[in-house]
C-alpha cells in the first residue's frame, strides 16, 4: 500500500519564516539616527594671573566663544570649566550671524585646579590646561569643533618667574561612568561628553629660583664646614657653629615646605635638604670626634682628623650635590 508524501515538517516551516523575516528587515528602511550638532568653539588667553603651587591652582583670564546652530540653551550658558570655577564673567555677546548661526562670546576669569608634578622643583615645568564641556548636551547630541584660525594667546602673557610658551588644543570625548540618574541622557550607566582642551606650557625662567630656595641651606653647610678650622680647645664655639648651622637649615626647610603642597614623594628640593642636613650632621660628628681625641690627649690624631675633614667635607658635598641636581 502506498503512503501519502509529507507536505512539510515544523522545522522547515520555521526556517521559511526566519528567511522571510530576514528579507523583511533588509527591505524595511531603518529610522535615521540624528547626527550630533557641531559647535565651533575657541579660546583666546589674555593673561595668566598667577600660578599657585601651594594650593594646586592657577588663575587665567580668557575669551571663549561658541558658533553653531540655534538651540534653546546657548552653549555660553551651558558650558562648564573642568576642575575649575568662574570668578567673573564680562563683555557677554550674543547675536545671529549672516549665515544663520548663533554666535556667543564672553570674557572669563577662572581659577583652575591642577595636581602639579613637583619632583623637579624648583626646576619644574608645568602644563596649564583649560578644559570646557557642554553641561547641557552629551556627545550624542553636541560635539565641539575647534576654531584654529581665531584661537590663541596674547603675546604679552607674563607670569613672574615663568615663561608661558605654546598654545596647543585638542578635542576629547570624556567618559563618565554614570548618567547621574537622568535616563533621558542615556539608558546605561555611562555617558560621553565632548571636551575642548587648551594647553599652555609654563617653564621656569633661569636658575634664580633654586638659589633663592637653597641659599640658606648652602650657607648653613658652609658654616658647618668652618667648624673644622676651630681648635678643639675652643669647644663651645666649635659645637655652637655646627648646632647653629643645623637649626638654620631646619628653619630654611620649614620656609621651603610652606611654599609647597603636601606630596607623597621627594622633590629635588627635598633631596637637597636631606643632603644639607646630612652634611651638617656629619660636621657635628666630626666635631665630637675631634673633641674626644683632644680630651684624650691625642693631639696629632685630632689635627689629622680636622685636616682630612676640611678637605673631604667640601669635596663630598659637591659630588653629592651635583649628583642630586643634575
Amino acid at each position: 500500500m502506498s503512503q501519502n508524501p509529507r507536505r512539510g515538517s515544523p522545522r522547515s516551516l520555521v526556517q521559511l519564516l526566519a528567511l522571510a523575516l530576514g528579507v523583511w528587515l533588509l527591505l524595511v528602511p531603518r529610522p535615521a539616527v540624528a547626527a550630533p550638532e557641531a559647535v565651533t568653539v575657541g579660546i583666546y588667553v589674555n593673561q595668566v594671573a598667577s600660578i599657585d603651587l601651594k594650593n594646586n591652582a592657577f588663575t587665567v583670564d580668557f575669551w571663549v566663544w561658541f558658533r553653531g546652530p540655534h538651540r534653546a540653551t546657548s552653549p555660553l550658558d551651558a558650558f562648564e570649566i573642568i576642575d575649575g570655577r568662574v570668578n567673573s564673567k564680562a563683555n557677554i555677546i550674543k547675536k545671529t550671524l549672516a549665515n544663520g548661526e548663533d554666535y556667543a562670546a564672553m570674557r572669563v576669569n577662572a581659577t583652575i585646579h591642577r595636581h602639579w608634578d613637583l619632583r623637579q622643583y624648583p626646576f619644574d615645568d608645568h602644563d596649564l590646561e583649560i578644559a570646557i564641556e557642554d553641561a547641557d548636551l552629551d556627545a550624542t547630541r553636541s560635539v565641539f569643533v575647534p576654531d584654529p584660525e581665531s584661537q590663541g594667546k596674547d603675546p604679552d602673557v607674563v607670569v613672574s618667574g615663568w615663561d608661558i610658551e605654546g598654545f596647543d588644543h585638542r578635542i576629547d570625548t570624556h567618559l563618565y561612568h554614570s548618567n547621574y540618574g537622568d535616563t533621558s541622557i542615556a539608558d546605561t550607566a555611562e555617558t560621553h561628553y565632548s571636551r575642548y582642551v587648551v594647553v599652555l606650557h609654563a617653564k621656569r625662567r633661569g636658575s634664580a629660583r633654586f638659589l633663592k630656595v637653597a641659599f640658606a641651606l648652602l650657607i648653613a653647610v658652609l658654616v658647618s664646614w668652618c667648624a673644622f678650622f676651630i681648635r678643639p680647645k675652643d669647644a663651645s664655639p666649635r659645637v655652637s657653629v655646627s648646632v647653629g648651622a643645623l637649626f638654620a637649615a631646619a628653619a630654611g626647610t620649614l620656609a621651603i615646605n610652606s611654599q609647597l603642597p603636601d606630596v607623597n614623594y621627594a622633590t629635588l628640593t627635598d633631596k637637597t635638604v636631606f643632603l644639607c642636613l646630612g652634611m651638617i650632621c656629619l660636621s657635628l660628628v666630626g666635631t665630637v670626634a675631634s673633641l674626644s681625641l683632644h680630651y684624650l690627649g691625642r693631639e696629632a690624631d685630632h689635627r689629622r682628623l680636622d685636616k682630612i675633614g676640611a678637605v673631604v667635607f667640601p669635596l663630598l658635598f659637591f659630588v653629592l650635590f651635583f649628583g642630586v641636581v643634575r
